[in-house]
């Protein structure tokens, strides 16, 4: 059932306009030709090399337009070893790769995608974002309709999730812009449970998952019935998925109860409170969102649907906040868990606490984790973020 014509994107925290990370791993003391640099709690100077610490870095994008990746370059370079004054420590050049974001786009194909002059700008925004993005994140494609009673959903999308994927995702999009005959209905709650988010769940590639979500109207079960009761189930995929590790980004244009309803859309993909809805009296409604007495501020994305350098921009700033807060030390080193804490974590220059809930952990002793109020400060830094540790707890492997 559409009420009127809206675009939605869900939000992706979709185009991680991340930064460049290295680790730098160095004992030595004054050796190292750099007295003022913080070396970790070892670092006494003198000679022999007794002090000393490891130290990572990630440098911020400084020039370009596209983003760039936690942690997708740059080198970790440990040093060990006594060496005296003149230095002598060895080196070891290792490769240092972040998780890859992996995000689903969810096109609606409802007949106003069409009619409202949506459908043409869209995919051209879309199509450019994915091609100048493939090789630093994983995109699927997925564009959904219905035809009461006998086809709900009907599905057209790429073959598979993965990088360097403009090819494929082009092909499906081509296809989907033939526009069936019949009335085209929004099932929107049916898709998210019975198609993408299995999907996502079943996709065994490390590193965060996304749902960018367009949509132009109000949702439905292919019966034209009460619109608060596909509403609810749509909130409660939304839910669902965040609550299996997959966020959710909202773009859209709507009004009155529909702009609320793209409100808490992007709330509960984003993990906030969802305000409890009035209309919950029909029959066919089932509870399936959870609900609070006042909702979240998550973004909604509402670009002009008509202007694909508009959508573009947009969809850019929503992927840039699809940062990874892991990084994978790839089994080169690995920290001494039980004196984990010695290390440090700064962001933008500032410390982040050692805190399993809003600060920063090892999860292995290979693996390092940014959580809770942490890992959103890394998503909007600017300067980047650091990782320095004290010498005597970094084993190369």
């Amino acid at each position: 059932m559409i009420v009127r014509s809206t675009l939605i994107f869900p939000r992706i925290s979709l185009l991680l306009a991340l930064l460049a990370a290295g680790i730098a791993v160095s004992c030595g003391g004054s050796g190292d030709g750099n007295p003022s640099s913080p070396q970790g709690s070892g670092g006494s100077g003198g000679s022999g090399g007794s002090g000393g610490g490891a130290t990572v870095g990630s440098a911020a994008n400084t020039g370009g337009s596209e983003p760039i990746f936690v942690g997708s370059g740059g080198s970790l370079i440990a040093t060990s070893g006594g060496g005296g004054d003149g230095g002598g420590c060895q080196q070891l050049d290792i490769a240092f790769e972040p998780q890859t974001p992996t995000v689903m786009i969810v096109v609606d194909r409802s007949g106003s995608m069409y009619d409202s002059g949506f459908w043409d700008p869209l995919k051209t925004a879309v199509l450019s974002v994915v091609e100048t993005l493939q090789t630093k994140v994983r995109f699927g494609f997925l564009t959904f309709t219905g035809i009461a009673p006998s086809q709900c959903p009907l599905l057209t999308g790429a073959d598979v999730i993965t990088l360097n994927n403009h090819a494929d995702i082009a092909a499906a999009y081509e296809e989907a812009s033939m526009r069936p005959g019949q009335k085209l209905e929004t099932p929107t709650g049916m898709t998210f449970n019975e198609e993408i988010i299995p999907e996502l769940v079943a996709f065994g590639e490390p590193g965060p998952k996304y749902i960018l979500f367009v949509t132009d109207g109000e949702p439905d079960r292919c019966d034209d019935g009460p619109a608060a009761c596909a509403r609810d189930d749509v909130v409660g995929a939304v839910q669902s998925a965040y609550d299996q590790g997959i966020g959710t980004f909202v773009f859209g244009l709507g009004e009155g109860s529909f702009a609320e309803h793209l409100q808490d859309l992007a709330n509960a993909g984003a993990g906030q409170p969802v305000q409890r809805p009035r209309d919950t009296q029909q029959s066919c409604f089932t509870g399936a969102g959870t609900y609070a007495d006042v909702g979240g501020t998550a973004t909604v994305y509402t670009p002009d649907p008509t202007n694909a350098t508009a959508l573009e921009n947009e969809l850019n700033a929503a992927i840039s906040g699809a940062k990874s807060c892991t990084f994978d030390l790839q089994g080169s080193i690995e920290v001494d868990l039980a004196h984990a804490s010695e290390g440090q974590v700064l962001i933008d220059g500032a410390p982040v606490p050692y805190d399993e809930q809003n600060g920063w952990h090892m999860e292995s002793s290979t693996q390092i984790v940014l959580t809770g109020d942490a890992c959103e400060r890394l998503k909007t830094a600017t300067q980047g973020i650091s990782f320095d540790f004290p010498c005597e707890i970094i084993d190369p492997l």
